[in-house]
This record gives structure tokens, sequence and C-alpha cells, in this order.
């Protein structure tokens, strides 16, 4: 009974926020007088934020030089220091993230607290895992959505951003396997989920779940209307139909696996390459608490195509459990593969929306690439049979 009641209390508390982060999303009278919007980054501010502590630093000028508006207002700055300043190592710019002008944008980063995720891993976790994301020199979030970031620009640093639609090398898909192990292995199972990390929370507390869920919904209702729906084999057409009556059941499932930090957005166009062949991950808006597969399967089932997934996809799979072995975490690699395939769930889930709704910017050659990826690791997986395991018995023992 104490459960139970436990239960329809934090349900109750989940829907009362949900209604509060709507209303201060859409309200446009907040009074926050720290920066927040990209129009309130002047260049006498950033020389004070950056130049702070450094002796004699001065930034003499400050422009904008590239810069858009979409789900967050992004504006790239190109700094020119005084001689203490360059002497220091200074950047020469950096890249400004702020909230979006559109209530209906601020309604999404509000309702998912997009903003308070990636401020809170840029100023409390990024300094413990600095090998695979780029450092934050300013990480505010304020109600509703609101919210500044001030970063390094990866490009000045000389690293290499990847868009959704690019290729996917071996090479490069197995740097990013190796930097998802190492985030994975630094959290695993850690106790501060009961601590300072009690902000990740798992799955089926996440905020704005409820209205989440609604979207996904929505969207696996449409996709077999769609161009790249229609021309899914008859398989994954069934397998869809049975997905979206038993997802709760799936859900459940992962809920008793072991949680570590996830990055939760883990596809390609949210990566990034070093020089020396390393990789790391932005954009980590949509941190949550889970079992670290679903990163990896999100990550290669969005990034490589399917002929490269057949014929290296395995391998991949037993680098990123090797990676986990060499950070201390030991997982049975063939109870880990069937999560594995389990988990590709997800990745199909973000492409079906990302497809029927739009509005990610994704190129129409990287939802070509993902729809043949998914469908063939669905088949190959025997996910229904999977999700079957799962409605039978709860496991996949």
């Amino acid at each position: 009974m104490t459960m139970s009641i436990n239960t329809a209390l934090a349900e109750y508390a989940l829907d009362a926020l949900e209604a509060a982060d709507m209303a201060l999303a859409h309200a446009e009278g907040l009074k926050i007088e720290a920066p927040h919007r990209a129009a309130d980054v002047t260049p006498e501010w950033l020389g004070e934020l950056i130049g702070a502590g450094v002796p004699g630093a001065k930034l003499e000028h400050a422009e904008i030089i590239d810069g858009h508006d979409g789900m967050t207002d992004r504006r790239r700055w190109k700094l020119t220091w005084n001689d203490a300043g360059l002497a220091a190592g200074l950047p020469p710019s950096v890249f400004a993230k702020a909230t979006p002008h559109g209530p209906y944008l601020r309604e999404t980063l509000a309702m998912l607290h997009m903003a308070e995720n990636e401020m809170r891993f840029y100023s409390q976790l990024q300094p413990e895992v600095s090998m695979i994301a780029p450092k934050a020199f300013h990480a505010e979030f304020y109600p509703g959505g609101r919210f500044l970031l001030i970063m390094e620009d990866l490009e000045a640093k000389g690293l290499t951003p990847y868009w959704a639609h690019h290729e996917c090398s071996v090479e490069h898909a197995g740097a990013v396997v190796d930097a998802l192990a190492h985030l994975h292995a630094t959290y695993w199972n850690s106790d501060r989920f009961a601590g300072d990390l009690a902000w990740l929370r798992p799955r089926l507390q996440k905020f704005g779940r409820k209205w989440h869920r609604k979207s996904y919904i929505e969207a696996r209702r449409k996709y077999p209307e769609t161009e790249l729906g229609a021309a899914q084999p008859e398989a994954i057409r069934k397998l869809l139909k049975y997905w979206s009556e038993n997802d709760e059941a799936v859900y459940r499932y992962w809920a008793t696996l072991t949680p570590t930090v996830l990055h939760g957005d883990s596809h390609l166009g949210n990566t990034y390459s070093a020089p020396d062949g390393t990789a790391g991950l932005f954009d980590w808006q949509v941190m949550f608490r889970g079992h670290g597969l679903r990163d990896l399967a999100y990550f290669l089932n969005s990034a490589i195509p399917n002929e490269m997934r057949q014929s290296h996809g395995r391998g991949l799979f037993d680098r990123y459990v090797a990676g986990l072995g060499a950070g201390g975490v030991t997982v049975d690699p063939e109870q880990a593969w069937r999560d594995y395939g389990l988990f590709i769930l997800e990745q199909w889930d973000a492409h079906m929306k990302g497809y029927v709704f739009g509005g990610y910017g994704h190129m129409p050659e990287s939802r070509l690439r993902s729809s043949q990826t998914l469908a063939g690791a669905l088949i190959d997986h025997d996910v229904a049979g999977l999700i079957s395991q799962i409605v039978r018995k709860g496991s996949l023992d």
C-alpha cells in the first residue's frame, strides 16, 4: 500500500510540475535579472566572464561571426585579446547558446527540463569527464526553459563536429563507442544517484514524461502513412503495432537494469572527433538515468549504414563491453547483446518522431540511412521476439 501511495504522490507531483512548467514557458514577463538571451551577451560581459582571474587581460574587440535561431538561439563570437589575454591562452572565439524567442520552443525546453539538464552537466559533471565533452565558461538555467551557456568553440580547438547527415567511418564510430563506455563506466550504479545526481531521473520519472510520450504515440500512428514508413517491410509494420501495444511493459523492464548517466540524445550529429582520433559529445540536454546500452544502440543505429552494421555492429558492441571492463564494469556479453537489441526501439522512436514532425534539421539522407539501418537491426535482433519475452516473463533471462 505504501508503494502505491508513494507512486500516486509522485505522479501527482509530476503532473502539477508539468502544468507549472507549461505556464512558465509561455509567460512573457518573468523577472530574470541575469543574462539569459542571446541579446544579453555583450562584449563587456564576455570580457569580464572569460578574462576573470587573468591579471591585465582585456578583451579589445568582440563580434558575432555566425549564428542562427531555432530550438535555441546560437551565436559564435570572435574575441580579440590584448597581450596579457593572449599570453594566458584565452580563447579566440566562444559559442553562446541561449533562450529561444518563441514560447512554443521554450515549452519543450521547460517540459523536459532540457536547459536544466545541460547546465547541470556543464557546471557539475563536465569536469569529471572532460576528455569527452567541451568546457563551459558559464552555464545557468532559469524557470520556463530559460538559460545561457557560454562554451568552447569546438572548431577553434581543432575539433570536428559531425552533423547527422555526415558519413560515419568505422574509426569514428569506434571512438564514440569508447567515449560512451568511459561516460557510463564512470557513473555505473553510482551511489550519487541518491545524492548530488538525484536530478538525473530514471525514465519512468522523467520530467514531462506524459507530455513527451504523447508525441511518440502520435509519431508511431502517423509513420506508416509516410513515404519511409510505407516502404518498410510487413514485418516492421507488424512490429510497430506490437511495440505500441507493449511499450509500457518494456519501459518497466528497462527500469530494472543497472543505471548510469546517459547522454540521452547520442546520435551522430551530437558527436565530434579530435585530431588524435578520439571523440566526444555535445548537446547534453536530454540526459537521464538508465542503462548504458541505451546510448550505444541509439548512436550506432543512427550513425552507421546498414551494411556497416552487418559487418561491424557486433565488433563495435564488443568494443563497448571491453571499454566498460577497462573502467571496472563487468557485464555478461550475451545478456547485454539481447538488451542492446531491445534498446534499438529507442532510436526507432526517435527516428519516427523526427521524420513525422520534422524540425530537427536532419537531412533526408540521414533519415533514409537510419530507416534502413533500423529495419535491418530490428529484424536481425528479432526485436519482436524480445518484446514477446518481456510480455510473457518480464525479463530477457
